[in-house]
């Protein structure tokens, strides 16, 4: 999943930067907003290099790493109204938030919350702000983004009773949907339930499958606000997802109950960052790297995503026909 690479990002750490400073602190933040999370974590430390010191040693150090608590203010600002919230010191490992392990010192792992309570949420469509305030008379540290609009599903059609999609091993499936232009890297995941019954109509168990759509999405204008999104799926690649994650069967039957489409789309900043990150890898890459940051100061990354589902999508009855014959489904026992 594409996000998962950039969020390991917040659960661990400044490791990508080699900043060489003579005892000079280098800003280090970062935080991916969603109206969905129920509570927003922000990363927000400091990088520098002592003269006398190997950066190896210092890493390790908790205290040259953070800002003391009463150092700095994170404040998350909606910009419409200028509204703001402040964000609380946290231990990540109290929160479950266990920072990778690595050069860089690991507990505590101290980052800033905010937990919306009813009628304060983000919201979708609306540009917010990280302020990072320092105590020492230094201007703030800021960056702004935009969160996405909620995405509406065009295909499937969910206004047929049920809506469905068909897989065929020779063909595609596709999946469309609309956009704001706040969101411009999609990820595309399909959540598949079915029941398993024996021969005498017992339900034995029902499983979940959750699975990342591997193909290509397209993006197309269709103004100034509005985008179109677009996933074709190669068929046998469903046939072939269910077959490496589902053991073959001759004393039970599998029935499709119904699954969803799970559209994640990302905004611009989490775009440029990885662009960025691919443009100065491998072989080819700059000798001095290029990095990307949003922020007013120092290094890092605020940006933002939306997830949209739609659910009670069923699988035709045609795809459980092929399956039913297909070298890599047939022993897999689905019924309708």
């Amino acid at each position: 999943m594409f996000f998962a690479g950039v969020l390991l990002v917040l659960a661990a750490c400044s490791n990508d930067f080699d900043v060489v400073t003579d005892w000079k602190e280098v800003p280090v933040t970062y935080a991916i907003v969603s109206p969905q999370d129920t509570a927003h974590y922000v990363r927000a430390e400091k990088a520098f290099l002592d003269p006398k010191t190997s950066a190896l040693v210092i890493a390790r150090i908790a205290d040259s790493l953070y800002y003391p608590e009463d150092a700095i203010t994170v404040w998350l600002e909606r910009t419409s109204n200028q509204s703001r919230v402040q964000l609380h010191r946290v231990d990540g490992v109290v929160e479950g938030i266990v920072r990778d392990t690595g050069i860089f010192a690991t507990n505590p792992n101290w980052l800033y919350k905010y937990k919306p309570t009813p009628g304060n949420e983000l919201l979708p469509g609306e540009e917010y702000r990280l302020i990072v305030e320092r105590t020492d008379g230094q201007p703030a540290i800021t960056a702004e983004t935009t969160i996405p609009q909620n995405f509406n599903l065009v295909k499937p059609n969910l206004s047929n009773i049920p809506p469905l999609l068909t897989f065929f091993p020779s063909d595609d499936t596709e999946i469309e949907w609309r956009a704001d232009k706040n969101a411009v890297l999609f990820n595309v995941k399909l959540i598949i339930r079915f029941r398993e019954e024996n021969a005498s109509g017992m339900t034995l168990q029902h499983v979940v499958l959750e699975w990342d759509v591997p193909s290509q999405i397209s993006l197309t204008d269709l103004d100034a606000q509005k985008q179109r999104g677009k996933v074709f799926i190669p068929g046998v690649e469903f046939y072939r997802f269910l077959h490496d994650n589902i053991q073959p069967s001759t004393d039970r039957f599998r029935y499709f109950e119904n699954m969803d489409v799970k559209i994640e789309g990302g905004g611009k900043e989490i775009k440029e960052y990885q662009l960025t990150s691919a443009a100065n890898s491998g072989i080819t890459g700059a000798e001095v790297f290029s990095i990307y940051t949003n922020m007013s100061e120092g290094y890092g990354l605020f940006s933002s995503k939306n997830v949209s589902v739609f659910g009670g999508i069923k699988v035709n009855v045609k795809t459980v026909d092929s399956m039913s014959v297909h070298p890599l489904t047939f022993d897999l026992n689905f019924k309708y």
